[in-house]
């Protein structure tokens, strides 16, 4: 075997022996196939706003951390609200036959959409 061929076959056997490194160090799939409920952005708010109330209606659904001074009040828009509602609605009623559709103001994602202080609920 030649010099030349050594070369390129270096690198390639170097990518099959090397172990894969994570780069964040997180190396847990814990969230992997998990699914929320979020609000279509092309839903219009007042569409949006009717199904956040409908959905508050349905006992067991967590609207009270959209309420201000509560985690999920900010930021302060009917989308960003309708996505938690919607989610607390949709990891509640999944099992039980309950959708994400929402007259089609909602959208399936896998996306853990949590931010800051507002944990987005995932129940398998």
């Amino acid at each position: 075997m030649s010099l030349s061929s050594l070369k390129f076959l270096l690198p390639l056997l170097l990518l099959l022996v090397v172990p894969r490194i994570s780069v964040t160090g997180d190396e847990s799939n814990d969230d992997v196939g998990q699914q929320y409920c979020i609000a279509d952005v092309q839903t219009p708010d007042d569409e949006l706003q009717g199904a956040i109330k409908w959905a508050c209606e349905q006992q067991g659904v967590d609207c009270n951390m959209i309420q201000e001074n509560q985690p999920c009040y900010q930021p302060n828009t009917v989308k960003d609200h309708a996505d938690f509602v919607f989610n607390s609605y949709y990891q509640k009623f999944k099992n039980q036959g309950g959708n994400c559709y929402f007259n089609g103001a909602a959208m399936i994602t896998e996306l853990d959409p949590s931010h800051d202080n507002c944990h987005f609920e995932y129940l398998p």
